[in-house]
């Protein structure tokens, strides 16, 4: 070989380490343009991601702090026998005291539930407030004293016969607490903490993997939003029947409203395109889902809330005062959910407006009427439009 074919010969190498260089880079650009090293993955069909063969997906404290309210509302719903309950066994689950909840949770957990609230000194003031009413309505429970105007107790529920423990005001406890908490530490939680700009924004890590993990912090604080929707990989509107049983709380309503309002696909859809647009350092992408759960998520509780009113109005026009309550305290909490939104469409004075005269002056059920139930189902159609057509099916 001479010198001018070996000089061709390097040159051409050259060419191609360069052009092979160029090639990995366009691989490494996502669709915003922005460079990314992470590898661009296609949008999938479920809630699944994977790194190297293993999930990056998980959620483990959303999945305790469900399962710690499933249990609470457990515990409270043993007074609807008559069983005296505890104030202290409630706070002791609240707080999770020594990670058992005082020996009151089937499991052992470092999580809790009173850190999480969103305004701790009024939020967990209000439950700390219903544990100590709850016991002594139960304690009125056991003495067979029947819930009246002015007196908490037990109340039968004429469709079932069964009796619930509820409050002066005739609000039963396991919603104010189950429904309640729904809102204060999970829908709060979604909004306020794992879907904003602190824990999904640009300046968070989403490169390096979090030491003994197989995700970035980017990924997991988005999942963590994911676990306190609790819906299963799969979830999709038109859900079988024969598996409603691993759908509950915020998913469970979500399917309850679906067949008028298609809550799961879009919101499932969201999630999913949001946590693709994580892997592909998408932020652009990633800004729009998030847009998408943050109005879809209030809808879904303004839709939750008006479903309740129409119960009540029905049980209230055929007399089932026992029914009634049980519907009401289901659409107090979902109304009072919405004041956690920090983007939300009703303002607060509306939702105290709601909460206390539409649905009994000061809150007291005893006192509410048909006129006042329209009036805030009619305060939240005008509110929310999309629920105007389905406003008396929901």
């Amino acid at each position: 070989m001479n010198f001018l074919e070996g000089y061709k010969l390097k040159s051409l190498g050259t060419l191609l380490v360069v052009l092979l260089v160029a090639a990995a880079g366009c691989d490494t650009t996502s669709s915003d343009g922005e460079d990314n090293e992470n590898e661009q993955i296609e949008v999938p069909d479920t809630y699944e991601f994977t790194r190297n063969g293993e999930s990056t997906v998980a959620y483990p404290g959303q999945t305790d702090r469900l399962d710690m309210v499933e249990e609470m509302k457990a515990y409270i719903s043993t007074a609807h026998q008559g069983e005296v309950i505890s104030e202290q066994a409630l706070l002791d689950m609240f707080e999770n005291k020594d990670g058992n909840g005082g020996g009151h949770f089937s499991f052992t957990s470092d999580r809790d539930l009173k850190s999480k609230t969103f305004a701790p000194d009024l939020d967990n003031n209000l439950f700390e407030g219903f544990f100590a009413d709850a016991e002594a309505a139960s304690e009125n429970g056991s003495a067979g004293i029947r819930a009246q105007n002015g007196v908490a107790g037990l109340l039968e529920r004429e469709d079932s016969g069964s009796d619930i423990l509820v409050d002066e005001k005739g609000r039963e406890f396991t919603q104010l607490v189950e429904k309640g908490l729904m809102g204060a530490v999970f829908y709060n939680q979604i909004f306020n903490v794992y879907l904003t700009d602190e824990r999904i924004g640009p300046n968070v890590e989403n490169e390096e993997l979090r030491e003994g993990t197989n995700y970035t912090d980017k990924e997991h604080h988005f999942d963590e939003a994911y676990g306190y929707f609790d819906a299963p990989v799969d979830f999709h509107s038109d859900w079988p029947d024969a598996r409603t049983d691993e759908l509950r709380f915020w998913s469970k309503y979500s399917n309850g409203s679906d067949p008028l309002l298609g809550f799961n696909d879009t919101i499932m859809d969201a999630f999913i395109r949001g946590r693709t647009a994580i892997v592909n350092d998408n932020q652009t992408e990633l800004d729009e889902q998030v847009q998408v759960l943050y109005e879809n998520l209030e809808l879904l509780s303004a839709a939750t809330a008006v479903h309740y009113i129409n119960s009540t109005l029905q049980h209230l026009n055929n007399s089932n005062q026992g029914e009634a309550f049980h519907a009401l305290s289901e659409a107090w909490a979902f109304v009072n959910a919405l004041k956690y939104s920090p983007q939300r469409v009703i303002s607060t004075d509306q939702v105290d407006q709601i909460l206390n005269s539409d649905f009994g002056e000061n809150g007291n059920f005893w006192n509410v009427t048909s006129s006042g139930l329209n009036n805030a189902k009619a305060t939240l159609v005008d509110l929310y439009p999309d629920l105007e057509p389905v406003q008396d099916q929901l």
